[in-house]
């Protein structure tokens, strides 16, 4: 049979046309797998190997050919035999291999299934450089994507938001305008400012806002490029609210460990101190005692009775420095609230001259135990309403003393609250006031002593004693004291 009337010959005319229009080379194989036409750029690509590009060449030896020959790499011939396999196996998509040709030129080959078996292989060529930038592109989006950073892009004159990673929208939202990012709009002003002149910004500090509008204390660090030919900020915002707390709970123990062994160092002095002034201060009250007993004149028994009471003082100074520098053990058990503070109000108004405030307690007598040496806690709440009691008097502002429970932070402590409506404390002391020997009295009223041994005793029991200020409410002191474990 002639070519002309060969229908295998004579259905490849047209093709063979057709083909040769396609502008990527190409070629395409029958049932068989042999060549059946290629054009000319398919052709020009297999020049070292074109004995074996003519029809009826089958697959396998132009693959063999094309690898001796260099002209297609070892791993992209063995991808284009695997991927033939699953073209037979009809697997559905099958992937395109990825190589560079021995002109050092990057080619896609697309293998595609036709209706008679055969499938045709299709030849994108591209720039080695595009294809390793599209790489690259490739890399950084994974990179980005996977960044625990909150890192934003955005244009610098509308803030609109170009790019931003999984962390951004997860702290920030889904927002497409920068601005919003800003809490202040000074923030967002000085931020400006500073990035222009260096185009760079490193850990500035700001109010960030959330998607729902809450805010959190952020540190913000940019950079100013030229993308596309626009001014773009690329920025990244840290929440700095874990960094605080931690900070701050960091400068409360510094502070707690401060003051311990300011008490130690303090209590040393102080019992030293006081058992050198104990012996003569005995001698004078006891000479005082019997001078009141005498026939005098009332001017000099006056000067006595003077003496006598500046005696007593000292007295009791001494006996305070004493408390605090010796380490009593603690005799521990469970007791009521309400036995505690009804103890604490009728021990302060056994002692207290005749005064119009008033001290109750409003503790529920079905609060469960306190585990606590009861001594040691009374005396701590009778310090803090003669203190609030003195403080009233000598302002003359207030009237009240109340102590109060609730529920504090932690489950397995209690919270005792004494308040009054006095003139509280003010804010440049609020700080001090349970240093050892810093006190607000006036002189002669105060030794410094009475906050630091309550500060000192609750936190022998595990506790914690605090100043909460609110304005206008006069002074709250708030104790944490554990709870007994049975309770």
């Amino acid at each position: 049979m002639s070519h002309a009337q060969d229908p295998a010959v004579a259905a490849s005319v047209p093709v063979a046309e057709l083909i040769g229009l396609f502008p990527d080379p190409a070629a395409l194989f029958d049932g068989d797998g042999q060549l059946v036409v290629a054009n000319p750029n398919f052709e020009a690509i297999f020049r070292p190997i074109e004995q074996f590009i003519q029809p009826g060449t089958p697959w396998s030896i132009v693959l063999a050919e094309a690898e001796r020959k260099d002209v297609l790499t070892a791993k992209a011939c063995g991808d284009l035999r695997l991927v033939e396999e699953l073209l037979l196996l009809q697997t559905g998509d099958v992937p395109t291999v990825d190589t560079v040709l021995s002109e050092e030129t990057h080619a896609e080959i697309t293998l595609t299934a036709l209706s008679d078996g055969g499938f045709a292989m299709r030849i994108a060529l591209g720039d080695p450089s595009e294809t390793e930038e599209r790489e690259i592109e490739q890399v950084m989006a994974k990179v980005l994507e996977a960044c625990p950073t909150s890192l934003t892009m955005a244009r610098i004159g509308d803030g609109q938001i170009l790019y931003r990673s999984p962390s951004a929208t997860e702290l920030l939202g889904k927002g497409m305008n920068s601005h919003d990012h800003f809490a202040r709009r000074e923030d967002r002003a000085d931020f400006v400012t500073t990035l222009l002149p260096d185009a760079r910004v490193d850990d500035m500090r700001i109010t960030g806002r959330r998607s729902d509008g809450s805010e959190f204390p952020a540190a913000i660090s940019a950079r100013l490029i030229d993308y596309r030919g626009e001014d773009v900020v690329v920025y990244s915002i840290l929440n700095l609210t874990d960094e605080i707390a931690m900070q701050s709970e960091l400068a409360r123990q510094k502070d707690l460990i401060f003051r311990a062994e300011k008490m130690s160092a303090l209590g040393e002095l102080l019992a030293g101190v006081a058992h050198e002034l104990n012996n003569p201060l005995s001698i004078v009250v006891g000479n005082m005692l019997i001078l009141k007993e005498e026939e005098l004149d009332p001017a000099i028994l006056g000067r006595v009775d003077k003496v006598s009471d500046a005696a007593e003082r000292c007295v009791r100074i001494v006996r305070s420095f004493l408390a605090m520098a010796r380490e009593r053990p603690l005799e521990l058990s469970a007791v009521s609230p309400a036995v505690l503070a009804d103890t604490a109000v009728d021990s302060y108004l056994a002692g207290a001259q005749e005064t119009d405030v008033d001290v109750v307690s409003e503790v529920a007598d079905d609060l469960p135990d306190l585990w606590v040496d009861e001594t040691q806690i009374v005396q701590v709440l009778t310090n803090l309403f003669v203190n609030a009691s003195q403080a009233i008097g000598e302002a003359g502002v207030g009237c009240r003393i109340s102590v109060q429970a609730g529920t504090g932070n932690d489950p397995g402590f209690l919270r005792l609250i004494v308040q009054d409506n006095g003139p509280g404390v003010p804010p440049d002391v609020a700080d001090k006031i349970f240093d050892p020997l810093f006190t607000t009295k006036s002189a002669g009223k105060g030794t410094g002593v009475g906050l630091a041994l309550c500060n000192r005793i609750v936190a022998s029991h595990g506790g914690t004693i605090s100043l909460r200020q609110e304005a206008g409410a006069g002074a709250c002191f708030v104790l944490d004291l554990p709870v007994a474990a049975d309770a």
